[in-house]
């Protein structure tokens, strides 16, 4: 795949405030360029919302020239859209102004997002030990990335917006079809072909809501677009609503809480629990990055509109929904050879001052000493030596 974050170097003043922010020290400074680490990154744009020369940036596929090479183009709409909505009428009326940006036809995925959670509740419940929510990318990466033994943990459902996308394709077959996701998230957008090639997606390009809100807001109208939303669906996406309280399911927002519960997964210190349902953004998808209201507001714009949503019959063949996840288990190191390299961390980490002042160009020493044990650097990158270790 391509990179997806672009790094608009001209314009860098060096601030370091996403070597900073970055949750994986994912990102370092070599000779004045911005690195990122795509085996560490996540892409949960933190290090773009941190940026204050936004010279960090996601690319959106460019809508008006890659609708001409489709007969029939299709927009995916997020369910988190409902968040910047004071109504549902207004809701109706973004999307019909998002149909006047040139599509045939707007289509929703909560009815799939709603029966996946059910589905999960359910099947949680049946099987033995703990599971996992599979429903954000950016947390199925950090699981794959930082706890591959948990990886067999997540439940194997794939993602709604693809299963969408599928189920399109065939409705339209024999059609030359084009379909668009509007994304709240960079995780969502790298599912996409274009702009990062994931060849293997039925979604044809991602855009961000917000690159395409100036022109949906200029051709907002009365006319009302007849859409339904599923009520099970838009629970799912809200961190709020997600389960019942009743029920053992723990809902974790944020990647630092995320990553502090799978710390206590891994090593078997959570119980009596059948379901984790985590969010990398602040009260679920509603949090994502490039939506335009806050996600305060949003939750109790989509909990006021409740009696709205409808109900769904959907019903999904396992075929349609259930993907098979797998980690190359040839790079993927047991419990015993991770512990023994965070060993010869620590011992790095010993070498080193543990000020985390950044000029080594990596975002703390940790970070630093782990690229060492990689073989990524030389240790005589850091310029600030504990005394007696300057040799």
């Amino acid at each position: 795949m391509k990179p997806v974050i672009s790094y608009l170097d001209t314009k860098c003043t060096h601030c370091i405030k996403c070597l900073k922010s970055c949750p994986m020290d994912a990102i370092s400074i070599v000779n004045h360029q911005v690195n990122i680490d795509e085996s560490k990154c996540i892409h949960c744009d933190v290090c773009i919302q941190n940026c204050p020369s936004r010279v960090l940036k996601v690319q959106s596929a460019h809508m008006n020239e890659t609708m001409k090479n489709h007969q029939y183009n299709i927009a995916l709409i997020p369910t988190s859209l409902l968040s910047d909505m004071k109504s549902y009428e207004d809701f109706q009326r973004i999307c019909q102004a998002i149909l006047e940006l040139g599509f045939d036809e707007i289509e929703q995925y909560s009815d799939i997002e709603g029966y996946l959670y059910n589905k999960a509740i359910e099947e949680s419940h049946q099987k033995p030990g703990l599971w996992l929510t599979s429903f954000c990318p950016t947390i199925n990466q950090l699981i794959e990335k930082n706890y591959p033994t948990l990886y067999d943990r997540i439940l194997p459902y794939d993602y709604p917006v693809e299963i969408a996308a599928r189920r399109i394709r065939k409705k339209h077959q024999g059609q030359d079809v084009g379909i668009y996701s509007l994304c709240e998230c960079v995780g969502k957008m790298m599912l996409a072909k274009e702009p990062f090639g994931n060849m293997e997606s039925a979604i044809d390009y991602a855009m961000t809501i917000s690159h395409v809100f100036p022109k949906i807001n200029k051709l907002k109208s009365n006319q009302k677009y007849p859409i339904e939303m599923n009520r099970e669906g838009v629970k799912s996406n809200v961190e709020d609503l997600f389960g019942n309280r009743s029920m053992s399911i723990v809902r974790v927002e944020g990647l630092n809480q995320s990553r502090s519960l799978l710390d206590l997964i891994e090593f078997d210190q959570i119980q009596h629990i059948d379901l984790v349902a985590m969010f990398a953004c602040y009260q679920g998808c509603i949090g994502g990055y490039y939506l335009w209201s806050n996600p305060f507001e949003g939750s109790y714009n989509i909990e006021s509109m409740m009696e709205q949503y409808t109900l769904s019959d959907l019903k999904l063949n396992d075929e349609e929904y259930r993907i098979h996840r797998q980690l190359d288990h040839q790079e993927m190191l047991s419990m015993k050879e991770r512990m023994a390299w965070f060993a010869k961390v620590n011992d790095i980490l010993e070498l080193l001052p543990q000020y985390d002042c950044g000029a080594c160009g990596f975002a703390n020493c940790r970070s630093l000493a782990q690229s060492i044990v990689d073989h990524k650097v030389d240790i005589q990158v850091c310029r600030v030596r504990k005394k007696g270790d300057e040799k």
